[in-house]
């Protein structure tokens, strides 16, 4: 396991904060090298981007 460099920590910590600030919870989970990294980036791609097509979806909808 390699030390995170100070680049790759305020990243981190600034996409925690994002994340913080829109409401949306999150876990924090450290990583052992940069492939599971780059994986688990991608998985919260995916996700984030399901949320936001789900709430777009929401906001089509014409009220009742």
């Amino acid at each position: 396991m390699n030390r995170a460099s100070p680049v790759q920590l305020r990243k981190a910590m600034e996409m925690a904060s994002a994340l913080k600030n829109a409401g949306i919870l999150f876990v924090c989970m450290p990583v052992t090298d940069e492939n599971e990294h780059y994986a688990l980036v991608k998985q919260a791609e995916f996700r984030l981007e399901k949320m936001a097509q789900e709430l777009e979806a929401l906001e089509v909808q014409p009220c009742a």
